[in-house]
């Protein structure tokens, strides 16, 4: 087959209203966007596919340092007294304690301070609100 063959054929050029519909459907369906997800079928990597990093949430997976107790003790103030004063003492004796102010504490670990706060009630029961952290040495 030549190529003028192809071209031999007379088009019908004469527009109907039939016509018009279908130029108009055409149209439409050309100015339609593509779902390209519809259209094209995914490829698939010839490379291993390695997991994204998980973005950071704050939380860290616990280090096993981090499940050692240790014993801490609340310090209120301290006293001096003689030994005759600490064998006269008896139930209702109000001694007189210095260092730290009425309702606060100091958060120790053997002789190290850890930490200063305020006795507090958590639900009747003695608690220290941390009020000031001290300084690592």
């Amino acid at each position: 087959m030549t190529h003028d063959a192809l071209y031999d054929e007379e088009l019908d050029t004469s527009i109907g209203d039939d016509d018009e519909t279908s130029i108009e459907q055409d149209e439409h369906h050309l100015s339609a966007p593509l779902n390209e997800e519809a259209e094209w079928p995914a490829e698939e990597s010839p490379y291993p596919v390695h997991e994204q990093p998980q973005a950071d949430t704050g939380f860290e997976a616990p280090d096993p340092i981090d499940q050692l107790s240790i014993d801490l003790t609340l310090r209120c103030g301290s006293l001096n007294l003689t030994l005759g004063d600490l064998r006269r003492i008896a139930a209702g004796t109000v001694l007189e304690v210095s260092g730290v102010m009425p309702g606060f504490a100091t958060l120790c670990h053997g002789e190290r301070v850890v930490a200063e706060g305020e006795l507090v009630d958590v639900d009747g029961r003695l608690g220290l609100q941390i009020l000031r952290m001290a300084s690592p040495a």
